[in-house]
């Protein structure tokens, strides 16, 4: 257990929580023992201090990735191993959600994101394509709370140029307030794809919520250019935001050793890879020209060394953390943190550590109904926690 100490509407870098495991206990149990662990952070402070408290709230999963949540009560959170779980909040249970797809899981492939939107699922994952190739898919079905399970689930899109290897499929998803649907698509290894607007690779992609095209994207009508791309020059984009004012969309993605970014999506933009980043080839040795050009975007933000970002959020009005309101949060594989990103207009002015290592590989990060920060770990076995105040 631990405390966050915050400076000037900012938490001072070096404040993170750094937490032993926390085993799965019943809520109410978890939360009758918080009094007085609290009180003893409080001793010995020479001035008031927020308190944060930290608890698994969900039974063990294999491996989450994603999570969406239907209402202040359950959250649907995929498993990389291929199922769909909703995840109740009062209790912890976990149950298996029926009419899914069948994913291919192995690598960095699986069961990925979850969407859930009006009474809609939507679903990220490693497809099967022909001759026993995979590639970065999209469908959706009808929530059915009874069973639970989907029901008339349709695939909407499947991404060019599928390949056998299992790494780099992006995969993230996200609405805007128009209702328009973004997912992110990584390079599948094949780098030089990524400057190509005639394939999916290394790309976002924006749909009509019924899988049509938008009438406006930024490649439809170009020749030979695949009309559902938004944005190319990406390496393995898988955090993906929504500006909660601006609307606009925001992503993270991986770059090779160094070179982690945050962009700002523009329709039609090149983001670069792999002709400039800030970053190095495994081992070392330069990739591309550079670091920039006229013609390409810059990123918001790198990271050099890498974290490994997974995902982010933007935190929004009324939560729980009105210090971190219209910033984002950002969790890292590599260091098992939880980072708080600074954001003042379109950039980005900062960061510091909100959560600090013992809580294993973080993938997901939400603010639910309640104004709380839900976190998964991509472990095995692994879970969902909450942070709140």
């Amino acid at each position: 257990m631990g405390i966050n100490r915050l400076s000037h509407g900012r938490i001072e870098a070096g404040a993170g929580l750094s937490l032993g495991w926390l085993p799965y206990q019943p809520l109410g149990r978890l939360l009758g023992l918080f009094p007085g662990l609290l009180l003893g952070l409080f001793l010995g402070l020479a001035a008031p201090v927020a308190a944060q408290q930290l608890e698994r709230v969900s039974q063990s999963l294999q491996n989450p990735w994603g999570m969406s949540f239907i209402d202040a009560g359950a959250v649907l959170v995929t498993e990389r191993g291929g199922g769909l779980s909703v995840v109740d909040l009062s209790d912890g249970r976990v149950r298996a959600v029926a009419g899914t797809p069948k994913a291919v899981a192995g690598g960095q492939g699986g069961m990925l994101d979850v969407l859930y939107d009006q009474g809609e699922v939507f679903l990220c994952f490693t497809g099967r394509a022909s001759l026993g190739r995979t590639a970065t898919t999209l469908g959706k079905g009808r929530w059915n709370p009874d069973g639970p399970a989907l029901e008339g689930y349709q695939q909407l899109f499947q991404a060019s140029n599928p390949g056998f290897g299992l790494h780099h499929f992006g995969c993230r998803l996200g609405l805007d307030p128009q209702g328009r649907l973004y997912m992110t698509i990584g390079d599948r290894l094949d780098q030089d794809s990524a400057q190509s607007d005639q394939t999916h690779l290394g790309s976002t992609i924006r749909l009509n919520r019924d899988g049509s095209l938008p009438a406006d994207n930024p490649f439809l009508g170009r020749e030979g250019a695949r009309p559902e791309l938004f944005s190319i020059g990406h390496r393995n984009p898988q955090g993906l935001a929504i500006h909660p004012q601006s609307g606009k969309v925001w992503i993270n993605e991986h770059g090779p050793q160094g070179g982690d970014e945050i962009n700002l999506l523009e329709p039609g933009a090149n983001f670069g890879w792999p002709l400039y980043t800030f970053g190095e080839r495994y081992g070392g040795g330069k990739i591309g020209r550079g670091t920039g050009a006229p013609g390409f975007v810059d990123p918001l933000w790198h990271w050099t060394p890498s974290i490994a970002p997974s995902d982010m959020t933007f935190v929004p009005p009324g939560s729980q953390f009105p210090a971190y309101e219209g910033d984002l949060l950002v969790t890292s594989l590599k260091f098992k943190r939880l980072y708080h990103v600074s954001v003042e207009g379109e950039g980005v002015t900062g960061q510091a550590i909100v959560i600090d290592g013992n809580l294993g590989r973080l993938r997901d990060v939400e603010v639910g109904p309640d104004g709380a920060i839900y976190l998964l770990n991509d472990e095995d076995p692994g879970g969902l926690y909450r942070l709140s105040r």
